[in-house]
């Protein structure tokens, strides 16, 4: 088991240490001069060659792109992302009060994702061809097909305009989260129901349930004690897929309900081409969808048997 762990963190890093470097070449990728863009955004106005030369020496972009990439990396591992161009700020200060929004919004959908999905994928695959299977798979498939940013317009317009029910921006109280958290859960229950009722259809077919059902075990009993566990590995990495993409939609969705997490903070860095600011962003985003397949990783031979014997065999 040590070695697997050991495995996976050292694939977390390097994964971790490819992508702040293309984060970086972000700023080289750009259509003009890192230094024109940021010397013009400073200035208000396009900027005149003196200005661009003092911008990229005081950037370090006058050196070569190995050195400035181990110079960022260096800050950046210090928790120094420098400061943006349109507030002048410290980007790691904005960071942290952006993170904490994004988190609480993915995680509280996350849990409505878990509850629904999880749940309507057991009771269709324990009545396979009931009505209440062609439900789940019928609604699953409208869930699927609907578009993030459609649904948080239709749900605005339902509930906030023509119902006044629930606010359609900001986060001043827990009612404003109601909104984007259906938003964002709709879609990815809607796939983890399906998802949960293939994989679990599967496993209640082996022969090994027939036979504990020919024991008399209660259907409680094989479903608890013998087929969710067997499902473990695939429902987890499904789980991790989708929280990735929870944070990732969140991009839309706080911009669309004025949510004031890291995605309008994003959004915001490019519409003002405020590029360390993207680089941050882009940067926090990637590392949190890595930890969460490396947390998804560690806990596979929490479940799998296989795991810790490849690793007592490695010794």
């Amino acid at each position: 088991m040590f070695v697997y762990l050991l495995k996976r963190l050292i694939n977390a890093g390097l994964i971790l240490l490819g992508l702040s470097f293309l984060v970086y070449l972000l700023m080289f990728l750009a259509p003009a001069d890192p230094a024109q863009v940021i010397a013009s955004q400073r200035l208000g106005q396009p900027a005149k060659s003196d200005d661009i030369a003092q911008v990229r020496a005081a950037f370090g972009l006058d050196q070569p792109i190995v050195m400035q990439y181990l110079r960022w990396l260096g800050q950046t591992l210090q928790g120094d992302f420098g400061y943006s161009i349109r507030t002048d700020k410290l980007i790691r200060a904005e960071l942290s009060s952006r993170v904490g929004w994004s988190l609480l919004l993915g995680s509280v959908a996350m849990g409505l994702v878990l509850l629904v999905g999880t749940t309507a994928g057991i009771w269709a695959a324990l009545r396979p061809k009931s009505v209440l299977d062609q439900a789940v798979r019928l609604v699953g498939l409208v869930g699927v097909s609907i578009p993030d940013f459609w649904l948080a317009f239709v749900l605005i317009l339902i509930f906030a305009v023509y119902l006044g029910w629930l606010p359609s921006f900001g986060a001043k109280s827990g009612w404003h989260l109601i909104l984007p958290v259906v938003t964002l859960a709709v879609g990815q229950a809607a796939r983890l129901s399906q998802i949960t009722r293939s994989i679990l259809g599967d496993v209640l077919r082996q022969d090994y349930l027939r036979t504990a059902q020919a024991k008399g075990l209660s259907q409680a009993t094989r479903l608890f004690r013998h087929a969710l566990p067997n499902i473990a590995v695939p429902y987890v990495t499904v789980v991790a897929y989708q929280f990735s993409a929870l944070i990732s939609g969140t991009i839309i969705i706080e911009t669309v309900f004025s949510w004031p997490g890291l995605g309008s903070y994003y959004i915001e860095a490019v519409n003002f081409r405020d590029l360390p600011v993207i680089q941050a962003s882009v940067l926090v985003f990637g590392a949190i969808i890595v930890v969460s397949n490396l947390l998804a990783d560690l806990t596979y031979g929490l479940f799998d048997p296989r795991l810790r014997l490849n690793d007592a065999s490695n010794r």
